[in-house]
């Protein structure tokens, strides 16, 4: 009898670790691909199941901007739009619990892996959002991405997402200044990512809302009437917001007037930086 009820516990643990591990996915950067309000996940699981499936793309630029990266030693970063988190992380009873030193704790049930997808389920209400919905729960649609991370740092990296942190103040200009930079920083790697990854799905020139127009000639800059209302939100007020778009128009002005044999992403990336270096020549 004991034999018995060994080889039923065996079975089951082995059981149940199997099911763990489905419930579990490997570390890498997951880019964001879709999501879901509550309302409509269970709407379009009733009335499309099929495009609530976790390979499901949806076409909106706050999703080519989000991702969730896991590390080696238990290290994530998760940026949802306006929404930057960074800490450790573990598996547990098919759910992934991410932990921020200062800013909490988040834990996302997994609710399917398929393959190199995986789609999540969380409450985002703990974390002050111009954009995420935080009121109901919210399906996230990932995907793995392969794309060789050729130059440091990736656009997954923490230290080039500070500028989604939502100031709880008004800023002083150079701290305005500073959000400026950390932008022009992740938009650089943005653009060197796609260039690496070759023009696929992912090749949205338009996935980075700024005062800054990108085109295969190069990159100008709107009229202040013309700058996306998201851009805006990323400061504490219109003042902050106009201290930084001067900011920006004076780099324009003062910047290198290269010419380079090349067009499209790469064109981009060396304009990019030559704003840049012209903007942190300034302070």
């Amino acid at each position: 009898m004991k034999s018995i009820l060994l080889l039923i516990s065996i079975v089951c643990l082995s059981a149940c670790s199997f099911l763990g591990e489905r419930k579990a996915f490997p570390v890498g950067n997951y880019q964001v691909i879709c999501g879901y309000t509550d309302e409509v996940y269970l709407r379009t699981r009733e009335e499309k199941p099929q495009d609530a499936e976790p390979d499901t793309y949806c076409d909106n630029p706050y999703y080519h901007r989000s991702f969730l990266a896991l590390r080696d030693q238990e290290k994530f970063v998760l940026a949802i739009d306006d929404i930057l988190l960074h800490g450790t992380y573990r598996f547990e009873n098919g759910r992934i619990e991410l932990k921020d030193p200062e800013k909490g704790s988040l834990s996302l049930e997994i609710i399917q892996v398929k393959q190199d997808f995986v789609q999540l389920k969380g409450v985002f209400s703990s974390f002050n959002s111009a954009h995420v919905p935080n009121t109901e729960p919210l399906y996230i649609n990932l995907v793995l991405d392969k794309t060789p991370l050729r130059e440091t740092p990736s656009k997954f990296d923490h230290e080039v997402n500070m500028w989604r942190n939502i100031p709880i103040r008004a800023e002083t200009e150079r701290e305005v200044k500073s959000r400026v930079l950390n932008f022009l920083d992740y938009s650089i790697a943005y653009f060197q990512h796609i260039s690496n990854a070759g023009i696929h799905r992912d090749y949205k020139m338009d996935a980075i809302e700024s005062p800054i127009i990108y085109a295969e000639n190069g990159i100008f800059l709107k009229e202040w009437d013309d700058v996306p209302n998201a851009w805006k939100e990323l400061f504490y007020n219109k003042e902050n917001a106009a201290v930084a778009y001067k900011y920006l128009l004076d780099g324009f002005k003062g910047g290198q007037k290269e010419k380079y044999q090349v067009t499209g992403l790469l064109l981009i990336t060396f304009h990019l930086k030559n704003l840049r270096t012209s903007l942190a020549a300034q302070e």
